[in-house]
């Protein structure tokens, strides 16, 4: 149970991180998750042979991690809307060298 929960935990740390500068990381959690959701469901109805044992303590654990998630959020995606680079590059400039490689 607890590498599925470490892959969700992951997905959504990733798209809540880097989400605001590639949107399309919301629309690919979400088909992910659903993935998750189906072969979830048919498992438990056809694959196991008794329900996957966990309890309450790893639940909680999960949930108080996951309230940080919006925090990162708002850091990266301040940063991604306040950064010049990522939005333009006006700022960047080829490197002049002495010389030139063979």
């Amino acid at each position: 149970m607890h590498y599925k929960y470490s892959m969700i935990l992951n997905i959504i740390f990733i798209t809540f991180m880097f989400g605001t500068g590639m949107p399309i990381l919301f629309p690919i959690a979400t088909l992910t998750f659903l993935t998750l959701y189906i072969l979830e469901k048919g498992m438990l109805y056809y694959g196991y042979r008794e329900p996957p044992v966990y309890d309450e303590v790893l639940n909680e654990a999960v949930l108080s991690v996951m309230k940080l998630a919006p925090l990162f959020m708002l850091g990266f995606g301040y940063w991604f809307l306040s950064s010049k680079q990522l939005l333009s590059n006006d700022l960047l400039e080829p490197i002049q060298r002495k010389s030139v490689a063979f």
